[in-house]
């Protein structure tokens, strides 16, 4: 029997193109572009929802490439290299605005159509990424996971990672030494360097690495050039090197009048997308408009991606952070700086806020960076804090309406919405959200 035909409507949130059954069911299909007519597997479904793969294109899209990367089908990482990049674009425009205006909010159903442009392009499609993340499986495989598994594609190159991770990568596969050691890696993260162009080997071990296992570890930095470190991880244990990684952020026209240096631990977080994150500061330090009277808030502040800029501006900046070796390597960055202006505390984000509105604290700028799960709960803290604008940069556009139809409910005003691809090849969106407030300030 021949299997029923689907026509893709749209792309919805996750990537998947949206279709109907028959029955009026809703089906998720994986890897495919509106307008297109195609046939699928399915691979789950329930009453109201189904999910499958494309088995066969019936009518392709204008818009459908041939994916450069021979691991596309498999890897269970780049999901939009089937489409040429100005749609990829276009593509997660659409996405956002497909959630906004099926928010319950009638603000944002009105930005839908009023504040969201295309992307900001990221100024390389790929070989962008500073780090990846290798799995290695049962079988001692370093790779990516292929779809809805846990077993291992082996890759010797990703095109999404910087070249020099690459060249590594190549070089470890033909070491014994690293054969020996992935007998107890869970997996290995390839760090690369901006300011020296070296790379950093972080190795997630399912124990403390002993004796033998550092001499192994010895072995790699000698016989490959492009290796500076590596260092150990694991449960029970913490990061047995202690090394830095930076990038230098060149002066930024009317916002820093100086280069800023900003170095993270090994293991800390930075984003991954070195060119398109000068972008990202830019835009945030555009929307803040700070001057030297005014006083911000950076929570989530990490390692002070936005901070140090933000402080060469402001009055005065407290950056807040959960993660201690982020808070170390912030108030590091910003001596480095020269900076007196600046403070940096770890402290879980809603608990800091909670402490802030106690402390009656106020701050003319409100920085926002959170995880994907966003900042559930914390829209009447940030509505008490903050006295005219709030910043939010949010890397998943769901919790984003989320959070954003909660902080409207609370006198906040969207003012403005900036998408920035900061993931070429996936369906992955940064956005950034400039928000102000109706408040009397009590002095």
């Amino acid at each position: 029997m021949t299997s029923p035909v689907y026509n893709i409507e749209k792309l919805v949130h996750g990537g998947f193109g949206l279709s109907h059954d028959a029955d009026g069911k809703v089906v998720l299909i994986e890897g495919t572009i509106p307008g297109e007519t195609v046939r699928i597997k399915i691979r789950s479904q329930n009453k109201n929802l189904a999910q499958g793969a494309v088995t066969e294109i019936i009518t392709p899209s204008s818009h459908r490439i041939k994916p450069p990367c021979p691991f596309y089908q498999k890897c269970g990482g780049c999901d939009f290299q089937h489409m040429d990049y100005p749609f990829q674009l276009q593509a997660k425009k659409t996405i956002i605005e497909d959630l906004l205006a099926r928010s319950s909010h009638p603000d944002l159903r009105k930005a839908a159509d009023t504040l969201l442009t295309v992307p900001l392009a990221s100024p390389g499609q790929f070989n962008y990424r500073q780090r990846i993340r290798l799995q290695v499986d049962d079988r001692q495989v370093p790779g990516f996971h292929k779809r809805r598994s846990n077993h291992c594609i082996a890759v010797d190159n990703c095109l999404l990672a910087e070249d020099t991770i690459n060249d590594c990568l190549q070089g470890l596969l033909h070491q014994p030494a690293f054969d020996k050691l992935l007998c107890q890696t869970e997996s290995l993260e390839i760090l690369y360097d901006p300011d020296s162009s070296k790379i950093f080997l972080l190795i997630h071990f399912k124990r403390k690495p002993r004796p033998a296992d550092k001499q192994y570890a010895l072995e790699l930095i000698q016989n490959i050039p492009e290796i500076q470190n590596i260092s150990f991880t694991g449960d029970g244990f913490a990061v047995t090197e202690n090394d830095s990684l930076s990038f230098t952020l060149a002066p930024i026209p009317s916002r820093t009048g100086k280069a800023l240096s900003l170095s993270w631990e090994t293991g800390g977080f930075c984003q991954v997308n070195r060119k398109q994150n000068e972008i990202l500061i830019q835009t945030v330090l555009e929307f803040c408009h700070i001057t030297k009277k005014e006083s911000v808030l950076d929570l989530f502040c990490g390692m002070g991606n936005f901070s140090i800029p933000l402080a060469e501006q402001a009055g005065s900046l407290l950056g807040i952070e959960g993660q201690g070796s982020a808070i170390r390597s912030a108030r590091k960055n910003s001596i480095a700086a020269g900076q007196n202006n600046t403070e940096f505390i770890k402290r879980p984000i809603h608990k800091a806020c909670e402490w802030l509105v106690q402390e009656n604290r106020l701050f003319d700028c409100v920085v926002i960076d959170p995880p994907r799960q966003g900042i559930p709960g914390l829209a009447r803290e940030l509505a008490t804090l903050c006295t005219k604008r709030l910043v939010y940069v949010s890397c998943d556009p769901a919790t984003l309406c989320r959070d954003l139809a909660d902080l409207l409910e609370q006198n906040f005003h969207l003012e403005n919405l900036q998408l920035i691809d900061m993931f070429p090849q996936t369906h992955h969106i940064e956005t950034i959200a400039l928000l102000t407030i109706d408040r009397l300030v009590k002095t």
